[in-house]
């Protein structure tokens, strides 16, 4: 006679079957750790022959081609990526060469302005020594004004600038002040129509009139005649201001030009002489306003010698 043992619980049939499962799980995980480190174990002994060598020799021969191949492959891959590193490198490389060639450029220039506006100031200096200079900039020149051969100057009455005051260069006389506002002043050029400013030779101390032609630029002329009819002036003779009384509105001893040819004035006593004059209007930058007088006495007194 049979004995019921009876049916097994649904619990413990369901957990009867997972545990073979897991068991065979772990008995696998089991066989590939001893088996990694059986060949760890034998690898070691590579200096001694390997075993695994034969191995390693298969797989060497069968993927060494295929390694190679891929890498073959891959190779115009990676230079046409190293080529465009280098271009971008050679891009910003260059944006930056140029930006210091830029930088370096416009340096340069402002440094050669500054230079030059130094030694416009010395050479100013050179010429009225003994005179209050106020330097100033040409900011306009010609037909905006109501003269025909003027230029603007950015100094005014705020400066002590006032009409029929002395204006000059480092090369020689310009003109004079005909107008003025708070902060500028109109400067008619001697090479106006209207201009006359009284001249002496340097070589004879004779002493003339220069005129203006009303010309303009690097062949503008002036015209010049002694006061005395009989003397003639020649060719390289040097003119220079003989000054105005009260030094206005030209103070004595500036250059005005050079005397570059003569001519005789037909029937009549004298001649008449063309001047080049040292200074270009249509090249003015910076200027001097005489707005002083000599910060010394201009003369010392003489007095004879004790016991003659």
């Amino acid at each position: 006679m049979l004995k019921d043992l009876g049916t097994p619980a649904r619990g413990l049939v369901r957990s009867a079957g997972l545990p073979r499962e897991i068991r065979r799980r772990r008995t696998i995980l089991v066989l590939v750790i001893l088996a990694s480190f059986t060949l760890i174990v034998l690898d070691a002994r590579r200096s001694a022959g390997s075993p695994v060598e034969p191995l390693r020799h298969a797989a060497a021969t069968v993927f060494g081609p295929l390694e190679s191949t891929a890498t073959n492959a891959r190779q115009p891959v990676d230079n046409l990526r190293d080529r465009f590193a280098e271009v971008d490198t050679l891009k910003a490389e260059n944006e930056k060469l140029q930006a210091e060639n830029e930088k370096l450029t416009s340096e340069l220039r402002t440094t050669d302005y500054a230079r030059n506006r130094a030694d416009e100031l010395d050479r100013l200096l050179k010429v009225a020594p003994t005179y209050t200079v106020t330097p100033a900039r040409v900011i306009g020149l010609g037909s905006a004004q109501s003269f025909n051969h003027t230029v603007t100057i950015d100094a005014g009455t705020a400066d002590g600038v006032r009409p029929d005051m002395t204006v000059l260069t480092g090369d020689g006389l310009v003109g004079r002040v005909v107008r003025t506002t708070q902060a500028t002043a109109t400067v008619l050029l001697i090479g106006d129509r209207n201009s006359t400013v009284g001249g002496r030779l340097n070589s004879t101390m004779a002493l003339g009139f220069v005129s203006g032609r009303g010309e303009v630029g690097s062949s503008a002329a002036l015209d010049y005649k002694l006061v005395d009819l009989k003397a003639r002036p020649k060719a390289g003779d040097r003119i220079v201001t003989w000054g105005s009384s009260g030094n206005a509105p030209y103070v004595p001893g500036v250059p005005i030009g050079e005397v570059t040819s003569v001519t005789s004035v037909q029937g009549a006593l004298g001649s008449t002489a063309l001047v080049k004059p040292f200074v270009d209007p249509s090249r003015l930058d910076l200027v001097g306003v005489v707005t002083g007088p000599p910060a010394r006495a201009p003369r010392t007194a003489v007095s004879p010698e004790k016991g003659r």
